[in-house]
């Protein structure tokens, strides 16, 4: 028995080693035969050889072109955009342009919130699984731009309502629902495709942390953009009222309209100047990672819930605040309706001074203690909120100001916050970037379920039923913006010391396993001690996912000749 059991496995083993061996050929043969082709035009094997492999280096250790970098950071513009318009002015456009109560205004992000949510894990695994000729991700994004394109003016518009200005909440709200569907299942296209692409670029930690910077640097210049807009309009072209009314609609749907002209300029660029890595090169790059994940075993990973509620309580933090800060504004402080366009204007202007030191600082001081200093910022600017004092005391116009001082403290927090938890996602996935859109989809399942449910759940316990607003609302919005946002932090920070544990235990044993041997990464070897996903590559202690790499690997070395 002992004798066959031998024999059993030592020509499993070297049925192993032959599939393994053979997709290796299978990509050899594919490079040889692109290697090929280049001689139709000129150019010699050995040229052709040498430009692969340093393509292939240079992806690698994430040395990318300053223009290729420019080109990904511009393909989230026009989502960034829209987002700015839907998470700033949704509730407030529903609730004073377009008269709806607050239960329908939540309503209708509740169903935005769900569609994305809904949509984003399958999106995820259809950008995985499906390829192109144009590229599987790049196909996706520009599949998402159009239903994006094609829908966003229509709930920013009522049109029903120019025929019929009485028109019943009901009919209000049958209008807006389908293309609001249509604009979330685009943006999730958009945002997924996007995101996948950065594992792709590059492996390097901290070349990842810049196209992170760099994507959430044009989130921000493009809130700005949207802003500034907005503010203009209010202030200077529809100022005879100082409150925000029904006769402000033509500045919402004007808006989307620009955003839809600007957004398709810079998602051309990215279409034009972003190269997607070959399939070719996936595969042989996670053959040599030995990490080739199927998407449901990714549900077997602590990591993966530890860092899907980080990233779903900061993405709470920061489209609460900014949902929610406007309302705060005008409703609880009273100031002018251009505080709505301010406000947000200044804290998208810390945040994209901070956008420019966060590689910096991720590079020195790490994932978590950055994420830590993001989490002081955040409390110092709620705290501010809370101990603002209601109009009846404010004795001077500095007073009335100072509470910009607090939105610049919540745009250097909630950056630090964003670009450090989307870092975490992209070190989760490290070099398996065949299921990475997938779990970016998973990651915005939480991201989009949760705030669509925490604003419905706010919009259902708000104390003004059948009023746009009431004496209450004042003391509501701030109890909101501080309590909501301040939670949502306290479960991040509990999550992050979890991670913490989990990610150093792992690193102890593979430590303790075999010393770790870099042989892709050389930068990632001097952080072996450091508490990271990817100290230590080579070694597996994560049992239920990389023992089957590993057993891949050994027939290569065991099989008969």
């Amino acid at each position: 028995m002992s004798s066959n059991g031998g024999s059993g496995s030592s020509f499993r083993a070297f049925n192993r080693g032959r599939t393994v061996n053979a997709s290796v050929n299978m990509a050899i043969e594919d490079a040889t035969s692109i290697e090929s082709k280049t001689l139709i035009h000129g150019e010699s094997p050995g040229e052709a050889t040498e430009r692969s492999t340093d393509s292939l280096i240079s992806r690698t250790h994430g040395h990318l072109p300053p223009l290729r970098r420019l080109a990904y950071g511009v393909g989230h513009v026009f989502n960034d955009m829209c987002a700015s318009m839907w998470f700033t002015y949704l509730i407030l456009f529903y609730h004073k342009v377009i008269m709806l109560n607050n239960a329908f205004a939540g309503l209708l992000l509740l169903i935005g919130q769900v569609t994305d949510a809904v949509a984003t894990p399958i999106i995820g695994y259809l950008c995985d699984k499906i390829h192109f000729r144009y590229g599987r991700r790049k196909t996706w994004h520009l599949v998402g731009t159009i239903m994006v394109a094609s829908s966003l003016f229509f709930f920013w518009h009522c049109l029903p309502c120019d025929h019929n200005k009485d028109l019943d909440f009901g009919w209000k709200v049958a209008y807006f629902v389908p293309f609001i569907m249509i604009f979330q299942v685009g943006w999730a296209c958009t945002q997924i495709s996007h995101l996948a692409l950065i594992p792709e670029l590059t492996e390097d930690e901290n070349e990842r942390v810049g196209l992170n910077a760099i994507r959430y640097a044009f989130t921000i210049l493009s809130n700005l953009s949207v802003f500034v807009a907005v503010w203009i309009l209010l202030k200077f072209i529809h100022s005879h009222s100082a409150d925000i009314g029904p006769s402000d609609e033509w500045i919402f749907s004007g808006t989307a309209l620009g955003v839809t002209a600007v957004g398709l300029l810079f998602a051309l660029f990215f279409h034009l100047g972003t190269r997607e890595p070959s399939t070719i090169v996936e595969q042989r790059r996670e053959i040599e990672c030995g990490r080739r994940i199927p998407w449901y075993r990714w549900f077997l990973r602590p990591q993966l819930y530890l860092v899907a509620v980080i990233y779903m309580c900061t993405r709470m933090v920061v489209n609460l605040t900014q949902l929610y800060t406007p309302l705060y504004l005008v409703d609880t402080l009273h100031l002018d309706k251009s505080s709505v366009a301010i406000g947000p204007l200044v804290m998208f202007v810390s945040g994209f001074i901070v956008t420019l030191l966060l590689k910096l600082l991720n590079k020195y001081i790490g994932r978590y203690m950055a994420y830590f200093i993001g989490l002081v910022l955040l409390w110092g600017s709620l705290l501010w909120f809370y101990s603002q004092p209601s109009p009846d005391h404010l004795y001077d116009t500095k007073k009335e100001n100072a509470i910009y001082g607090a939105t610049l403290l919540l745009g250097a927090g909630a950056s630090t916050l964003l670009v450090t938890s989307l870092s975490m996602v992209a070190d989760l996935i490290g070099c398996t970037v065949g299921s990475g859109a997938f779990v970016y989809g998973l990651m915005s399942f939480t991201d989009k379920l949760s705030n669509g449910v925490a604003v419905q759940i706010i919009q259902a316990l708000h104390p003004c039923k059948n009023q746009v607003c009431c004496p209450a609302c004042a003391s509501y919005y701030r109890l909101v913006l501080v309590s909501v946002p301040g939670g949502a932090s306290l479960v991040a920070l509990a999550a992050l010391v979890f991670l913490i544990i989990v990610v150093y235990r792992r690193n102890r044993q593979c430590r303790d396993v075999a010393p770790p041997v870099c042989v892709r990464n050389p930068p990632e070897c001097k952080r072996e001690g450091s508490v990271q996903f990817s100290a230590s590559k080579s070694c597996s202690v994560d049992q239920s996912l990389e023992n089957a790499a590993d057993e891949e690997k050994r027939p290569l070395l065991t099989a008969p000749s």
